[in-house]
């Protein structure tokens, strides 16, 4: 009698558990599956999506905000679209190997923004109703979101780090970018080797700042080039 009435119990409880789940089907489930497909989690993938592939119409229509803030947007685009492209370079002049002793010698390094999809899986989303904040794995300061008019997007003031001015980083990002795609030609014509660009690529770029700003043109580079 007891185990007859404990599999009653458990038969119960079972069925009860299936009576509380969520119908697939039902309106609120649909309404937080579309929440998800348009929310913050899906703008990041499109954030990430459009860097890793180069679309820029797309990458830009993530972002609102000012001239300034959406010009630094547009900086952190330049600069991730020139890292794939001299990376690519010594690849294909030096192969693999060559890359590894460029990252290896001293000098410049190269963080390459990651294209691959299960990185996104390493970003936390923290949504907090109209708002929501987006962390990247290695710990920067997050990404703000906003919902406005129905729609999710970036606010582009939330890449600055503390203790830059959205021009000014800009400015050192495509300083950065035009220094590396400047010593691409010489890298495919073999006239410098992937060790010696490593030097040729941090000298170069301090050049291109007035020594007073070398040490925060290199720090905005590791902020805002760091993933």
């Amino acid at each position: 009698m007891r185990t007859c009435l404990a599999g009653l119990l458990v038969a119960f409880s079972l069925a009860a558990l299936a009576g509380c789940a969520a119908n697939p089907e039902s309106p609120q489930v649909r309404a937080s599956a579309r929440d998800d497909a348009a929310g913050p989690r899906a703008l990041m993938a499109k954030w990430h999506h459009s860097l890793a592939t180069g679309d820029k119409t797309q990458y830009l229509s993530c972002f609102t905000g000012s001239k300034d803030d959406l010009v630094l947007a547009l900086a952190v685009f330049d600069a991730v679209q020139a890292n794939y492209a001299f990376h690519n370079a010594v690849v294909a002049t030096y192969g693999p190997d060559g890359w590894k002793a460029f990252q290896a010698s001293e000098g410049a390094r190269i963080d390459l923004f990651p294209r691959e999809e299960r990185w996104l899986a390493r970003l936390t989303v923290v949504p907090m109703g109209q708002m929501a904040f987006g962390y990247l794995p290695r710990g920067r300061v997050p990404m703000h979101m906003l919902k406005e008019d129905g729609a999710w997007h970036i606010q582009a003031a939330s890449l600055t780090t503390p203790g830059f001015e959205a021009k000014r980083a800009a400015d050192y990002l495509f300083r950065w970018a035009a220094t590396l795609r400047q010593l691409i030609p010489q890298i495919t014509a073999r006239g410098v080797t992937a060790e010696k660009a490593t030097k040729d690529v941090r000298e170069d770029f301090k050049a291109k700042v007035a020594p007073a700003e070398a040490p925060a043109a290199a720090e905005a580079v590791s902020n805002f080039l760091t993933y």
